[in-house]
């Protein structure tokens, strides 16, 4: 099964950045193609985060299925996609096919450069084929991680140049969920590959990193609200009060007190089940009092993701966090299998910039796959 597997993987990736629609068709193919040969097989999913993930997913589905059962779609895809994670135990991952699948995602990275400059310049937002800003933030430090790694192995200078670049469009997705997942996420990998590096390179990529970020972050403060906000405040042009803090935070301030608000109600009111299940998905739409923003209470993840799925949802997140770093963190990563690198840690950027935005995105399950392929690279 494992070539057949390595195609199907190879495929799903390719079309995670042409189409979100065309990813989830091919995705719910492969699920229940996966379930039909566990089932034949009468295998059980295995995997450091499979108890973390159902204990996510159930209360997910059973909330939306209880208060929000107009979400039912995104209550499947929140909660059934995440099973995709044990396909990665049929791949192989030999050189040849990490050097291929890392050279497509370099390839993906220039190919969608025209795509984000021209939706950029048309109307004043980047983004790829499809998804926005976020994506934009997200895609861009995937592709980093791959330049970076792929000149650690090779130490040809273009891949360092790509990497520069790649990072560049994350800055010009101006998202600081994306900037904060790059930072903490290349700390980790520089910390697995400290033996591996010279401290030359380590010094130079630093000091090129805060060049790019520095000049980076003074057009933000020139260009974007936000940015220009927070520098007024930090240099006490401007005070530190709701207004400031909405502004700096894109509302996430106001949405905090609300969610505040919201879990408060329940409590009083004796809302047990909602307390442990959460309100369904988008309970900002119906709840009071209501997202000022939409249908998430977007502000920090264990607030936003605690009235959605419940503490048991929350607890399967923290759960979730902590068996990805343990393994992670110990992972032993050299130039010999630093192409694992992509795979091993855009989980990593996912997680960090979920805690300033929402747990779930749409490529999640692609991104377990990938974990689940370096997992058993380990084992």
């Amino acid at each position: 099964m494992s070539d057949r597997t390595n195609l199907i993987v190879f495929l799903l990736t390719l079309s995670a950045f042409v189409s979100i629609t065309l990813f989830e068709a091919f995705l719910a193919m492969i699920l229940l193609y996966c379930t039909f040969y566990l089932f034949k097989r009468r295998e059980m999913p295995k995997g450091i985060l499979t108890k973390p993930l159902v204990i996510y997913a159930i209360p997910t589905l059973l909330s939306a299925i209880l208060y929000t059962p107009q979400y039912i779609n995104k209550g499947i895809e929140r909660s059934l996609f995440l099973f995709a994670y044990p396909v990665g135990s049929y791949v192989k991952m030999n050189q040849d096919f990490l050097y291929k699948m890392n050279k497509v995602l370099l390839l993906v990275g220039y190919v969608l450069m025209p795509v984000v400059i021209y939706k950029f310049y048309k109307t004043g937002e980047p983004a790829p084929l499809w998804g926005g800003w976020f994506e934009v933030g997200i895609f861009y430090s995937i592709f980093s991680l791959v330049a970076l790694a792929l000149f650690v192995k090779d130490r040809n200078y273009l891949y360092l140049v790509s990497f520069f670049i790649f990072v560049s469009f994350v800055f010009l997705s101006a998202r600081r969920s994306s900037l904060l997942a790059l930072g903490a996420t290349l700390l980790i990998f520089f910390f697995l590959m400290r033996r591996h590096i010279p401290i030359r390179y380590i010094t130079a990529i630093s000091l090129l990193l805060l060049l790019v970020g520095g000049f980076s972050s003074y057009l933000l403060v020139k260009k974007d609200e936000r940015f220009g906000t927070l520098y007024q405040v930090i240099t006490r042009q401007k005070p530190i009060n709701d207004e400031t803090l909405n502004k700096i935070s894109s509302l996430r301030w106001k949405n905090l007190k609300a969610g505040v608000e919201v879990i408060k109600k329940d409590i009083s009111q004796g809302n047990y089940l909602q307390l442990l299940i959460g309100h369904g998905v988008n309970p900002g739409y119906h709840l009071e009092p209501k997202s000022p923003i939409g249908g998430a209470y977007e502000s920090v993840m264990f607030l936003s993701e605690f009235i959605q799925s419940g503490a048991l949802g929350l607890i399967g997140i923290m759960l979730l966090y902590v068996k990805y770093y343990t393994f992670v963190l110990r992972f032993p990563l050299d130039k010999e299998n630093v192409l694992f690198a992509p795979f091993l840690l855009t989980l990593s950027i996912l997680f960090v910039g979920a805690i300033f935005t929402g747990f779930w995105d749409a490529l999640l399950p692609l991104y377990l796959i990938w974990f689940k392929i370096t997992e058993e690279h380990r084992a």
